[in-house]
């Protein structure tokens, strides 16, 4: 295909006729015959001249191969393999005999060679540890840069082919951005997998820390142990010089974590270094990791107990744990506006509302909200000591808010008690101990009937104001069971009792196993014929026995007496009077879905005893709802609503139950971690300013948590909850960390002004003293809002660490420094000594994306696949040529001496 770049010189073709005008005008000095062949000659000078401006080329397709062969040299390589790699390079280009090839050796950086015994060369001098230079180092492998060197190695207008021979793992680089790039151009990678180094090794691949490790908290320090093969294997632990643990295991192929409970002696700067020693492990300079950390001081926290001498509870259970804490009082939080100064977080433990006044709220509101700390509150027996916390500016600060602790009102409360023989024995002295527990709840004002009922109803305590309550109390204890069970009666005296009640709430709780004679007038669904006529005619009939007394019969109370209604009857007639019922199914198989309905159309709550002795509890608790008191007392126990880690390895399923808690409501922007009951929260947190708010609505001492106190959960829980509450970074002044990223060293920092906003325009140098003694200064540069960032190269491994140190420049002064302190960074082994399996994945990628075979065989790679390039030939230098040719042969013809004579 002929092609020209520009057109515009085919307008000097215009000049031929002027050449010729000018050749005729000139015949009569020139004989004719000279002049026709000199002009021709010009002619076809000018035509030449045109086709060189036009540039044109010659272009023709071809299927002759550039290939370059890209070879891992580095340390994860082993070098049987490479030397095999260099043969089997040699042999094929013999065998098959490419238009062009050339080889690149990479391992950190690549180097493009054109030939086999120069690459035989590299791959012999490449050094483990040589550092950044001219020399390879076989310590990491990028393979981006080995691909992307390769591009220039191919030859214009051929077939473009990449052999890559490498394991894939890559230290550095990104090779997915050599796979874009090598698309673009149209050349396909043929990758072969390498041979890694070693099959049987064993290495520390990290240490994990928690964040804000503290100086005597206990910590979980997890090394992460990769492995090649199964081995049994002992991996230690060391805190510096000080051995910190060792455990015996067996590694399984593949990542293994190990384990650590370890205390840090002191705060400041700590060096961690886990050592794995694995049966048969071939490659021993990756057997132990060093990592750097620094820990934070003792947390010091303020306990504020309001009860009586109930604060060593959670004092010694949180000491033991490695926190320090202070006791005091309401009055001395009052006294002592010090008391704040140097804690991390302030507990009020049981506090009236009325013992803290308006300038120790605020100065826990600056506690908190501006200085970063944790405030945690934690309920019990005072919270509502007059007028409780509600709308109080503490509750300002917590994740809920108080419901405000209502008068009583006005109540008439009918308790219904099967004691029929299903009743006998233990089950009648609970009902008695719940029909007592009720009592004990209510005030002299309201009024309480007790309805003892089998086939008929039987007025234990008739319906009267609860006064002193002794009277009531002789009349349950002399409750007996005995007779049958008829639901229905005793729903009859229940309305009966409760017709004239001018109570604003007017309730019922029946406690039964529901199994009952059914109501007069019922016909059981199996025998129902389907008359609906014959049904209201057998109502009718009834309504008039009723109406005319029911003569013949022997006189029952008005409850008794027949009735078509049924239960559910009864029931809407009842919630029309505004009674609500409430019904405690008991038994080991009560009727639950007889008891349940009766609750719902009473417009009351249905409960189902688990036990025997869980019936007082019940009743206790329908009473309080009905009373809308804000403190419940009674067991139960807590339900995680979601997880957290203040939560982490507490089992509150097999824990033990708390015995009461106060109600609250959770805010809108609040976590609620543990529920005393569905939507009641237990333990929440929020975040207030800077700093967090914790609140938990059961007590810490021996009154509800009674139980919790020998609980090996209880240390734990309030341990994280208070670590967890403390505030984890410097706050005010400067936060900065050093870490490792392959072969260079990032250094990142952070600063805060004593008002929470970032501390910009800072130009933060650190000097960085190297192992080997050298040091230099790296000057930070800032990346985002109060945010500085400096990368700094890592030269060889070894167990000397790098140290980098802050220098004074201008807005850092030299308290910021002192208080941020140096850090340190140990480059234990290179990230090439972590001998992974070749990563077929990426190898099988990147050849099936850029038209490539994976593990191709030899053939493969030469075979045309119509992705040859095009030959293009450069036509104006002949061009120039034949015009300067023809333009010397027309000065020939012009000026030879000789004559040329007209034929006769």
């Amino acid at each position: 295909m002929l092609t020209v770049t520009t057109l515009w010189p085919l307008a000097l073709l215009a000049a031929l006729p002027l050449v010729w005008w000018l050749a005729l005008r000139n015949r009569a000095a020139v004989g004719g015959a000279r002049v026709a062949v000199a002009t021709v000659l010009r002619s076809f000078a000018l035509a030449a001249i045109v086709a060189a401006l036009l540039k044109p080329a010659l272009h023709r397709a071809s299927e002759e191969i550039s290939v370059v062969y890209a070879l891992d040299v580095s340390g994860s390589i082993a070098p049987r393999f490479l030397a095999e790699a260099l043969d089997w390079i040699a042999q094929v280009n013999a065998h098959y005999q490419p238009a062009q090839s050339r080889v690149v050796v990479f391992a950190d950086h690549a180097e493009l060679v054109d030939s086999v015994d120069a690459a035989r060369a590299l791959a012999l001098t490449a050094e483990h540890g040589a550092g950044r230079g001219e020399a390879i180092d076989r310590g990491a492998t990028d393979l981006e840069h080995g691909l992307l060197a390769a591009l220039p190695g191919f030859a214009p207008g051929l077939a473009k082919r990449v052999v890559l021979l490498s394991d894939g793992n890559q230290t550095e680089g990104d090779a997915w951005q050599a796979m874009l790039r090598l698309q673009a151009e149209g050349a396909r990678v043929f990758a072969v997998p390498a041979t890694v180094a070693t099959h049987n090794d064993a290495w520390v691949e990290r240490i994990s820390v928690p964040a804000g490790a503290r100086e005597r908290a206990a910590v979980e320090v997890e090394a992460r142990v990769f492995s090649r093969r199964s081995a049994r294997a002992r991996v230690d632990l060391a805190i510096g010089e000080r051995s910190a643990g060792t455990r015996s295991v067996t590694l399984s192929p593949g990542e293994n974590r190990v384990s650590f409970t370890v205390r840090f002696r002191h705060a400041g700067a700590q060096n961690v270094t886990a050592r794995v020693s694995a049966e048969g492990d071939e490659l021993p300079s990756n057997d132990a990791l060093t990592e750097d950390l620094m820990v934070q001081p003792r947390l010091h926290a303020l306990y504020v107990e309001g009860g009586e001498r109930g604060a060593r509870y959670l004092a010694d259970a949180l000491t033991a744990q490695g926190i320090r804490v202070s006791v005091a009082n309401a009055q001395n939080l009052s006294e002592d506006a010090r008391l704040l100064d140097g804690k991390d977080v302030v507990i009020l433990s049981d506090v009236r509302a009325d013992s803290l006044g308006a300038d120790v709220v605020q100065r826990l509101r600056a506690f908190v909200r501006d200085r970063g700390r944790g405030l945690i509150f934690v309920a019990g027996q005072n919270t509502y000591g007059q007028d409780g916390f509600a709308k109080s500016k503490v509750e300002e600060l917590l994740p809920v808010t108080f419901e405000a602790r209502r008068k009583h009102e006005d109540l008439d409360l009918v308790l219904l008690v099967d004691r029929s023989s299903s009743m006998r024995g233990q089950k009648i002295e609970v009902s008695k101990s719940a029909a007592l527990a009720t009592l004990d709840l209510l005030d002299p004002e309201h009024r309480l009937a007790v309805v003892a009922f089998d086939a008929q109803p039987h007025d234990v305590v008739p319906l009267m104001t609860v006064g002193n309550k002794l009277e009531a109390e002789n009349l349950i204890s002399r409750m007996t069971s005995s007779g049958q069970t008829n639901i229905y009666n005793a729903l009859l005296r229940a309305q009966a009792l409760l017709a004239e009640s001018k109570a604003k709430t007017k309730h019922i709780i029946l406690l039964s196993d529901g199994l009952t004679s059914p109501p007069p007038g019922h016909v059981p669904a199996s025998s129902r014929g389907g008359n609906e006529i014959e049904e209201r005619i057998r109502a009718i009939q009834t309504a008039e026995r009723r109406q005319r007394g029911g003569a013949g019969e022997p006189p029952q109370a008005p409850q008794a007496t027949a009735s078509p209604r049924g239960f559910q009857g009864i029931m809407e007639e009842l919630v029309d009077a505004k009674i609500t019922m409430s019904t405690v199914a008991i038994g080991e198989k009560p009727d639950v879905e007889l008891m349940a309905n009766l609750a719902n159309w009473g417009e009351g709550r249905s409960y189902v005893t688990r036990s025997d002795a869980e019936v007082p509890t019940l009743f206790a608790a329908e009473t309080r709802r009905l009373l809308d008191d804000s403190i419940v007392e009674g067991r139960f126990r807590p339900r995680v609503k979601a997880w957290s880690p203040t939560l982490a390895g507490v089992d509150f399923a097999g824990g033990p139950e708390l015995k009461g808690y106060v109600t609250t409501r959770p805010k809108r922007f609040s976590d609620v971690l543990l529920e005393a009951k569905k939507d009641l929260p237990l333990l929440a947190e929020t975040h207030y300013g800077l700093g967090k708010t914790v609140a938990f609505l059961s007590d810490v001492k021996n009154r509800w948590a009674a139980d919790w106190l020998s609980w090996p959960g209880y240390p734990a829980l309030w341990a994280q909850v208070v670590r967890d509450s403390a505030r984890r970074d410097s706050g005010e002044g400067l936060d900065w960390k050093v870490t490792r990223e392959g072969r260079e060293a990032l250094i990142d920092l952070s600063g805060l002004g004593h008002d929470g906003s970032f501390r910009n325009g800072l130009w933060p140098d650190v000097r960085v003293t190297a192992p080997d003694g050298q040091r230099s200064v790296a000057a930070l540069r800032q990346i985002a809002p109060g945010r500085y960032r400096a990368r700094v190269p890592l030269t060889a491994a070894g167990n000397v660490p790098w140290r980098f140190d802050l220098l004074p420049v201008a807005g850092l002064s030299a308290a910021d420094i002192a208080r941020a302190g140096g850090r340190r960074l140990f480059y234990s082994y290179p990230d090439e000594f972590r001998l992974l399996p070749a990563n077929l994945p990426l190898l099988r990628t990147l050849s099936k994306e850029t038209g490539g075979v994976f593990a191709p065989r030899a053939e493969e790679i030469f075979t045309p696949r119509g992705d040859g390039g095009v030959i293009s030939t450069r036509l104006w230098p002949y061009c120039a040529a034949a015009a300067l040719l023809l333009f010397l042969l027309d000065i020939l013809v012009r000026r030879a001496p000789w004559r040329l004579r007209r034929a006769p």
